[in-house]
């Protein structure tokens, strides 16, 4: 399969997609071919879909199908900006998402990596 003829497949199946959605198991078994020569798997194909203007196939998931990492570092921000930006690390710990679980070690290993987060003494302090 040429590249030109995969674009217009895809093409075709976007057409398609839009006219009358289905699931990302229905599209990858009705085009096996295609997603072996792009070598894409059924959970990339998904990805694919759900990367398309207007997917209302979206509509039939409510919830993720994959467990969901939440943003440790956003979540550090947003409580440093609520205790005024500056928090000691045993606290910080304490006050993580549910499900979460993290040492100091770690927690000050993303402050190094992170623009807003830095590490002072027993501190986390948010840097504006």
């Amino acid at each position: 399969m040429t590249h030109e003829n995969q674009r217009q497949s895809l093409e075709q199946l976007i057409t398609q997609q839009t006219a009358a959605p289905r699931s990302a198991a229905v599209v990858f078994n009705e085009h096996q071919t295609l997603w072996q020569t792009l070598g894409f798997s059924q959970s990339q194909v998904s990805l694919w879909l759900a990367s398309l203007p207007q997917s209302n196939h979206l509509k039939e998931f409510t919830t993720a199908t994959y467990p969901v990492t939440p943003d440790v570092a956003a979540h550090l921000v947003s409580l440093l900006q609520q205790a005024g930006g500056r928090m000691p690390l045993a606290q910080v710990l304490k006050k993580l998402p549910a499900g979460v679980t993290t040492s100091e070690q770690q927690i000050r290993k993303l402050a190094l990596k992170h623009a807003q987060l830095e590490i002072k003494g027993p501190l986390l302090v948010l840097i504006n």
